[in-house]
């Protein structure tokens, strides 16, 4: 039986070519089925939005048996604009995208702002000097507190300051911790109430570039795993970094998934990576293998708040496949205080970088900065929706500073 791709609209034939923009729904039994549907009936630019197996209908369905649904969109023609350019700050000096610049590394090149490369070289956590190609990190040596809370240092005579300042910057989400550091800094606002509030703000907005560009930046290792707690969107996230690697970067390697004694799904993974020409894998190939494949990325079973053992485990598994690169996966819907708690867990796991998901249904932002300046990790990615490629961020610093200070 051959699969056929569908949509609302009307269906695909051969004597109407596909329509640029619109979506398609595939019914299929297997990633080879989907892959070859797609491909001649919307062509070799059409990209997967998702992917999600289904119940088959009839007799099938009785015997258990499921499906693949894959929604498949053909892209928009792009007419090329040109790049914005960048306004000049205070000292009249023009800011480049980090975009522009892609370093020529084996490591996966995580996009950072052009004013952390100037304002810094390559440090390990909190100031201590590491290598500028180290791609694992030594807990040992690093100064990461034992457990990670957000930390400032307020004097004991705090500089006053627009109250209505202060106020708004508690409406934005900013925690008290950081406004206390914003305020214990030496280019506070001043308590004029006649300057006009959005000068203020947009000070505030650079001193939080400042304290974000001090943090230690590390490229993500060619051989990575994705962790998580459940929940949090942390096998969407992967697909989504796996989308701009290939899309975006042009890079090519291979992708696993690794279970122990839970299932995690990962038909789904499976299809998604044969859609973007991946190598899928249950298990980790071994580092010699596999020279022409520039990453290797790993999913992972999810972490746990309270089973310390398995966490144990899964330490001791990524350290004896020799995986340097960890990414912790968390959601922004979570409270402060579990953020905090996740965070910890990373550390304790070796966690290198961070991604934020489900921030489409985040109103406030402004308490991710805790995490993005405080915590060990670099920031990597932020995720605003469930497609498996697009609806995400990876200038991250500036991305969050628009959401804070839309008005800057």
């Amino acid at each position: 039986m051959q699969a056929q791709g569908r949509r609302t609209q009307p269906e695909v034939t051969t004597s109407k070519p596909a329509e640029a923009g619109a979506s398609y729904r595939f019914l299929v039994r297997s990633a080879e089925e989907a892959v070859g549907a797609i491909r001649q009936q919307l062509g070799e630019d059409a990209r997967v939005v998702s992917v999600r197996s289904v119940k088959a209908g009839g007799l099938m369905g009785m015997m258990g048996n499921t499906r693949l649904e894959v929604i498949a969109q053909v892209p928009a023609p792009v007419s090329p604009t040109p790049a914005p350019v960048a306004p000049a700050d205070e000292a009249g000096e023009w800011r480049t995208s980090a975009q522009d610049q892609v370093p020529a590394s084996e490591d996966s090149p995580v996009p950072v702002p052009s004013g952390a490369r100037a304002a810094r070289g390559t440090a390990s956590v909190y100031g201590a000097v590491a290598p500028a190609a180290t791609p694992t990190v030594d807990l040992a040596s690093t100064s990461i507190p034992a457990a990670f809370v957000p930390t400032a240092t307020a004097p004991a005579r705090r500089q006053p300051g627009p109250p209505r300042l202060e106020g708004l910057l508690r409406r934005s989400g900013l925690s008290e911790q950081l406004i206390a550091r914003l305020q214990a800094a030496g280019n506070w606002p001043g308590a004029d109430e006649e300057r006009p509030l959005h000068q203020g703000l947009s000070q505030v907005a650079d001193q939080i570039r400042q304290l974000a560009a001090e943090v230690p930046v590390r490229s993500l290792p060619a051989r990575t795993a994705f962790l998580g707690m459940p929940g949090v969107g942390r096998t969407t996230a992967l697909c989504k970094w796996l989308s701009a690697e290939v899309f975006t970067r042009g890079r090519r390697g291979s992708v696993a998934s690794v279970e122990f004694d839970r299932r995690l799904g990962a038909e789904d993974l499976a299809v998604f990576a044969e859609l973007l020409g991946l190598e899928f894998c249950r298990q980790v190939p071994a580092g010699g293998q596999g020279a022409d494949r520039e990453f290797c990325y790993i999913d992972v079973p999810p972490l746990s708040l309270t089973r310390t053992a398995e966490n144990a485990r899964l330490h001791r598994y990524l350290d004896e496949q020799r995986i340097p690169g960890r990414v912790l996966v968390v959601s922004g819907l979570h409270d402060s205080a579990l953020l905090r708690r996740t965070c910890t867990i990373g550390v304790e796991l070796g966690c290198t970088h961070l991604i934020f998901t489900q921030l489409d249904e985040l109103p406030q932002w402004g308490k991710l900065w805790d995490f993005l300046i405080e915590s060990p990790f670099v920031p990597m990615l932020l995720t605003q929706g469930p497609s498996l490629s697009g609806e995400c961020e990876t200038e991250v610093v500036e991305a969050v500073v628009r959401r804070t200070f839309p008005w800057n």
